[in-house]
């Protein structure tokens, strides 16, 4: 028989009042007390009802999510759609999700976004913080505010972020330094192509070509590493010059790492690239439809699955475990980094299609 708050209140000569207070960690008990009502609530399997509990208090959780616009990048198409699975849960619960998008090209747009999420006065933040000095501001704001802040796919060392929830982008780095070393190298230069902002202001592209640097250092590969930034990659002009200065140098390159999910826009119609990089090495990230087109025409060799949906869905998880089960969370939640290859792309898509299909 399930046990009661009354029961535990009779086994330990307490009021009920008392033990809700334990239980709820609310304080004003003595520690003889509240180690006495604990231990009884563990050994006779105590289960709080939390929802009843929330909806007896009639408390909303606001958290606000701060993500780029998946028109402006589809990658984020991803973690949208694993922090959109919980919503129907976790709304039995008393939590309600705010959605505050931004264009991921404008640090400006960023800055309005987080302003915007503070207005609802959230119990919490999920951001995406790619924007490096503008998000260090806001991390103080919102700590000034007790506002607890979990980061998804950008790792920023805080002390104000309460979680992050993503890959690790140093080990990136490291993994694709071994695949460009499966293949001996003719030529040692490799060509680390960032089609977006600096990386000076993106810790997690920078993150990854210090990983590449430390594999080549720790085996003494011999790597070359030249890192380009095309930050206005929309502009068909400028990514019509990088191609030419690819293809005029296509025999000098061993391999090329596209650092973010972007690898498609600058081999999207463009033969002249693909019939050049034919025989380099070319890692990517991402199982974006268009980087999945290009791994299975053989214009891609990798792409590191960074597990987007899943992502989202454990960033919500996490904050709902944190606020209805005041359960202590990990500050750093690395996600698996999948070697994805033209023979094994399709079993991931369907393993992802299932999962949503089990979320939603």
């Amino acid at each position: 028989m399930r046990i009661t708050t009354k029961d535990i209140a009779k086994l330990a000569g307490v009021s009920r009042g008392t033990v809700d207070r334990v239980l709820n960690n609310r304080g004003q008990v003595s520690q003889e007390v509240k180690e006495k009502v604990l231990k009884i609530a563990r050994e006779r399997g105590y289960k709080k009802n939390v929802l009843a509990s929330n909806l007896a208090r009639n408390k909303k959780i606001k958290i606000s999510v701060v993500l780029p616009d998946p028109q402006h990048d589809p990658f984020w198409s991803a973690p949208l759609d694993g922090i959109r699975s919980t919503e129907t849960y976790i709304a039995n619960y008393g939590i309600e999700l705010n959605y505050c998008f931004f264009n991921i090209h404008d640090s400006k747009s960023y800055s309005k976004a987080f302003d915007k999420s503070f207005r609802i006065k959230p119990d919490a933040i999920l951001v995406a913080p790619v924007f490096l000095k503008e998000s260090m501001l806001k991390f103080q704001l919102a700590s000034q505010n007790k506002v607890a802040v979990v980061c998804i796919n950008s790792e920023i060392n805080h002390s104000d972020i309460l979680c992050y929830v993503g890959q690790n982008s140093f080990q990136c780095g490291l993994l694709a330094g071994k695949l460009f070393n499966l293949k001996p190298l003719a030529t040692k230069i490799i060509l680390a192509i960032t089609l977006g902002h600096h990386s000076k202001n993106a810790i997690h592209i920078n993150k990854k070509i210090e990983g590449l640097r430390s594999y080549d250092s720790l085996n003494k590969c011999g790597f070359e590493i030249e890192e380009i930034v095309l930050e206005d990659f929309e502009d068909e002009k400028a990514r019509q010059e990088l191609s030419k200065s690819i293809i005029h140098r296509k025999d000098n390159i061993h391999g090329i790492f596209f650092t973010n999910s972007r690898a498609h826009k600058l081999l999207d119609e463009n033969d002249p690239l693909i019939e050049a990089i034919q025989n380099q090495i070319v890692v990517g990230f991402d199982l974006l439809d268009s980087n999945v087109n290009h791994m299975n025409n053989g214009n891609i060799d990798f792409l590191l699955n960074q597990n987007p949906r899943k992502q989202g869905y454990v960033s919500i998880i996490n904050l709902f475990n944190y606020f209805i089960y005041n359960k202590e969370i990990q500050d750093k939640v690395y996600l698996p980094i999948d070697i994805v290859v033209k023979e094994n792309y399709q079993q991931y898509l369907i393993e992802e299609e299932l999962i949503m299909e089990l979320l939603v």
